[in-house]
């Protein structure tokens, strides 16, 4: 009898004799019920019993028993719940004689050599790497122009069925290259901007990596919300044993114009509380080119009492004495061209202006207005890898400073000219930026700033970040994180500000600290007691982070770093260690997490942490 909505009491394997029950258990869809499930009961649902069948049939498969039988049967349990009962039959263990492919051409065989390697004769045969073995073979034979090649994989076993022959028969069929594609009609976009980013070229050899690959250029434009390209084997002819086969280019056109607007409250550097605003506009098709304009301004305002600060709004403060003063306004233009003359080099330029911002850092606040001028080039090195290089320039002009205090302000980095020459590459291989559980993320970056490009800071600097994520036990990620920065002040009169060196410390860095509070500060002036920034930076994470229940999780974390003014400063002694554990609630935009983290000190005392809530990961 087929039981609906009932809560899962139990769930059984009969004849699993060679693994561990919980091993297997672990990865099923249907579990039992328990009482910390009451937001969300674990109720019963036949399409994932019928799914953990199969579940159960791959998890033997990848371990050499190919010959695994499962069935399940549902049962009423008491209380009116259920009791799902999985029946395995699990056959010999087969393990791996040999590998070989029969048929085919011999140079393209010749590139499986790297998928050979992965078989290791004497190991249990791998059901899974059998079937993959396979799929690569056959994408090996279409990315070599040989889209109609037959790929077969065929097990010989031995007469007590313990011992696997594998072999993959190649039927290769005939050469094929590409011939025309086939645009949509109609279409605002000009015909242009779509064929300059097809890889597919009439006459060219047929690879299908080709064809993946022009389907990501053009949905990167960021101007179609569907690319599809499907191969029209009507189109197919023979000609001296080469067959040409066009295609069809499906493409679904987004709008043009775009808009946005958002508001927010938040805490942001020296001010308590801030109200944020923001309103833009763009094309992101101008003129069918492809080519965007976005114009974007945003507003901040300090939101006080008239008595101070407000640090814990309520409802009954809204309409009281409430005081908005405005703190910053930002407009600013950006001009993105996909492409940059013949070359697939995206540019994007950007100019903005910030008039009567007030900085509340120093002992005595001022105002400034700030212009500032960028230009980037970028470029896809591979799927996961991007370069670029950046060139920008910006002014800050300071309002109502007193004459004796200008020099000060010039030593910390403002009313200045600064030229600036960045080189930049990045390389992402995560699975899921939001909530990664493999892969990694690295970057690096040479900053040039003045000397032969003027300007009234002279410096060079550079930095690289690696963070790399893997399963290590069940569900467990650990996850690590280095990074290092260098800064030198060089060339004549060579000087940086405390905005261009490193300030690290808070909830994205070294936990247990207040933002950007640790490394060196300014000991006189206008900003006494302020972070300085340091010259030289070593910092390093390590977290623990596992589901625990529903859409919560939970890690353990170590952070240790420091910011340096100089080399010599640079001691094991010096090193901050901070520990401490974290909750998280998963969220479609994002994990938000809650960290306590504690300083090692002398006196280890609990008492003597921080807290910090904040959204994403701390990398």
């Amino acid at each position: 009898m087929l039981l609906r909505r009932r809560a899962v009491a139990k769930v059984v394997l009969v004849g699993a004799t060679s693994f561990d029950e919980s091993d297997i258990k672990k990865l099923l869809y249907t579990k039992p019920n328990h009482w910390y499930n009451f937001l969300k009961k674990r109720e019963l649902s036949k399409s994932n019993v019928n799914l953990d069948e199969g579940i159960i049939r791959r998890y033997y498969g990848r371990r050499g028993f190919v010959f695994t039988e499962v069935e399940s049967v549902i049962e009423r349990a008491p209380g009116d719940k259920a009791m799902v009962t999985f029946n395995i039959k699990e056959g010999r263990r087969a393990y791996l004689e040999s590998i070989r492919l029969d048929g085919g051409l011999e140079e393209v065989n010749g590139g499986f050599d790297k998928v050979w390697n992965a078989f290791e004769p004497g190991k249990p045969v791998d059901a899974e790497e059998v079937a993959s073995g396979g799929f690569k073979l056959r994408d090996l034979y279409f990315d070599n122009g040989y889209p109609y090649a037959k790929i077969f994989s065929r097990y010989d076993f031995n007469a007590d069925s313990t011992l696997a022959r594998i072999t993959y028969a190649i039927t290769e069929s005939v050469f094929t290259v590409y011939s025309e594609t086939r645009l949509p009609e109609k279409m605002y976009t000009r015909p242009f901007v779509i064929e300059r980013d097809l890889l597919v070229k009439p006459g060219e050899r047929y690879s299908h990596k080709d064809v993946v690959d022009s389907e990501q250029r053009l949905y990167s434009l960021g101007i179609f919300r569907l690319v599809n390209m499907r191969r029209n084997d009507s189109t197919a002819v023979i000609i001296n044993d080469t067959c040409r086969v066009g295609f069809n280019l499906s493409l679904r056109e987004r709008k043009s114009y775009f808009m946005n607007f958002g508001i927010g409250l938040g805490r942001q550097e020296q001010f308590v509380l801030v109200l944020r605003n923001s309103a833009l506009w763009g094309n992101r098709n101008l003129f069918g080119t492809g080519r965007k304009v976005i114009v974007a301004v945003r507003p901040s305002f300090q939101i006080t009492k008239a008595g101070g600060d407000l640090s814990a709004p309520r409802l009954s403060d809204l309409g009281k004495g409430l005081r908005f003063s405005l703190i910053r306004s930002t407009i600013e233009a950006n001009y993105i061209t996909p492409w940059m003359f013949s070359w697939r080099i995206p540019v994007t330029g950007r100019v903005l202006y910030e008039p009567y911002t007030l900085n509340a850092i120093a002992n005595t606040p001022y105002r400034y207005d700030r212009w500032a001028g960028e230009v980037v080039f970028s470029r896809e090195l591979d799927r996961f890898t991007t370069a670029r290089i950046t060139a920008n320039m910006e002014y800050i002009n300071i309002l109502d400073v007193p004459e004796d205090q200008e020099e000060a302000y010039r030593a910390a980095g403002d009313n200045q000219v600064k030229r600036r020459l960045l080189l930049y590459s990045d390389r992402d291989t995560r699975d899921n930026i939001l909530a990664p559980q493999k892969g990694s993320y690295s970057f690096g970056g040479l900053e040039y700033v003045g000397g032969v490009l003027g300007g009234d800071f002279s410096y060079v600097k550079t930095q690289f970040m690696w963070s790399r994520f893997n399963r290590i036990s069940g569900q467990n990620i650990l996850a690590t994180r280095i990074w290092m920065g260098f800064l030198d002040d060089r060339f004549s009169g060579g000087r940086s500000s405390r905005d261009d060196r490193f300030i690290i410390g808070g909830s994205s860095t070294i936990r247990g600290f207040r933002e950007n509070t640790l490394g060196p500060i300014f000991t006189s002036g206008p900003f006494a007691g302020e972070p300085a920034g340091g010259r030289y930076m070593i910092m390093g994470n390590v977290e623990i982070r596992r589901p625990l229940f529903w859409r919560f999780g939970g890690t353990a974390f170590l952070d240790a770093g420091n910011t340096y003014g100089r080399w010599n400063d640079i001691t094991p002694i010096s090193v901050r260690f901070v520990t401490g554990l974290g909750i998280q609630f998963f969220t479609p935009i994002g994990p938000i997490r809650f960290d306590y983290a504690v300083r090692f000190q002398k006196q280890f005392d609990l008492g003597a942490g921080l807290y910090h809530l904040a959204i994403l990961y701390a990398f």
